[in-house]
């Protein structure tokens, strides 16, 4: 503890940007008198002209003159200078009563202002912007927790009280309740598993450990893990072409389970997916994208959104385009939107 109260004192004093202002001034303001008393006592050193103290004691007070003079308007000027600093540091301090309204508080740009100035409050609006995106995406992830995550616990604890309760409960209604449990939960894990990505990946990178592989294969994977929906909503889904990229097959895996498994959820007929040098073509006959792929690629998103008739609460509704995207994104690749209207969407994964 006293080593550290020691380290504390032998900080050196920084001294206030007004003070180092008016420093610089004075400095510059003395300069010029200084170069006119050496040019003058030179050719007296030269001589060796014995110089009197009487003779250069006018000299040494317009000196000690000049340097105050120098210093005090120097401060005043530094005052002056920095004003408009001071006013959007008053501002800045005026914005910690309105924590409630953040959202709403911007620092006013004005353009007789200095330009320095003008690009500090810019960068500090930018800013609180940022904060205040990151503030709706935790309100929107909280929505999440206490919207998504709880339907399906309310409805597996519903279950399973009839189960308790039904003492005659005939043996296929039994089954059938538990299988209605097991959707339920797989919802609920599913959920859960796009949280937690989402929220490992808008933070870290996708860690890759890619290899030369067939695209076709992980189609296929993917195509199998989807069936059972596929089949239960008579969707046919087809695989045509062969290319091998440089990827991490169980990354793209799981890209493509994301884009593949919502495309099943809303189309019609059929998905097809078509594979190219370094490309995925995927498309669909659903109702189409409701919004710009860029706006519903986001996590937790404080917008709710309707797809197909149902609404998705805020918070759920980007998790898999934004985490199929970052994966895409970290093979070095991007992920863009063809077409999309009514007749369906063919969305683009494009691979390096």
């Amino acid at each position: 503890m006293r080593k550290r109260f020691k380290i504390l004192r032998e900080r050196p004093k920084t001294l206030s940007l007004r003070s180092q202002i008016a420093l610089v001034i004075a400095t510059l303001s003395l300069l010029p008198n200084v170069v006119v008393v050496i040019f003058f006592l030179l050719p007296i050193v030269r001589n060796s002209v014995e110089v009197s103290v009487v003779a250069t004691l006018p000299l040494v007070l317009w000196g000690v003159a000049l340097l105050g003079i120098s210093v005090s308007v120097g401060y005043l000027l530094s005052k002056q200078l920095l004003a408009p600093l001071s006013k959007a540091s008053q501002q800045i301090s005026a914005m910690q009563r309105l924590t409630h309204r953040l959202a709403q508080a911007q620092l006013h740009v004005r353009q007789d202002e200095p330009a320095e100035v003008r690009e500090l409050k810019v960068a500090f609006n930018n800013l609180l912007k940022q904060v205040n995106l990151e503030q709706s995406r935790r309100s929107a992830f909280l929505a999440t927790l206490m919207h998504d995550l709880k339907t399906p616990l309310v409805a597996g604890n519903h279950l399973l009280g009839v189960i308790r309760d039904q003492d005659q409960l005939p043996r296929d209604e039994r089954i059938m309740l538990v299988d209605q449990l097991l959707r339920e939960n797989r919802k609920l894990i599913e959920l859960l598993q796009k949280m937690v990505e989402a929220h490992r990946y808008e933070r870290e990178g996708v860690p890759l450990r890619r290899v030369a592989f067939n695209l076709e294969e992980v189609a296929t994977l993917v195509v199998e893990r989807v069936q059972p929906l596929a089949k239960k909503r008579n969707i046919k889904m087809t695989v045509k072409g062969h290319a091998r990229a440089n990827i991490d097959p169980r990354e793209l895996e799981r890209a493509l389970y994301n884009l593949v498994s919502n495309a099943v959820r809303y189309a019609k007929t059929r998905i097809n997916i078509e594979i190219f040098a370094g490309l995925i073509r995927l498309a669909d006959d659903g109702p189409g994208l409701p919004a710009p792929l860029d706006q519903l690629a986001e996590p937790f998103n404080a917008q709710p959104i309707t797809i197909a008739g149902h609404q998705y609460t805020a918070g759920s509704g980007g998790l898999g385009l934004f985490i199929a995207r970052r994966i895409i994104e970290a093979h070095g690749g991007r992920l863009t939107t063809e077409a999309s209207s009514s007749a369906g969407t063919i969305m683009l994964i494009y691979l390096r």
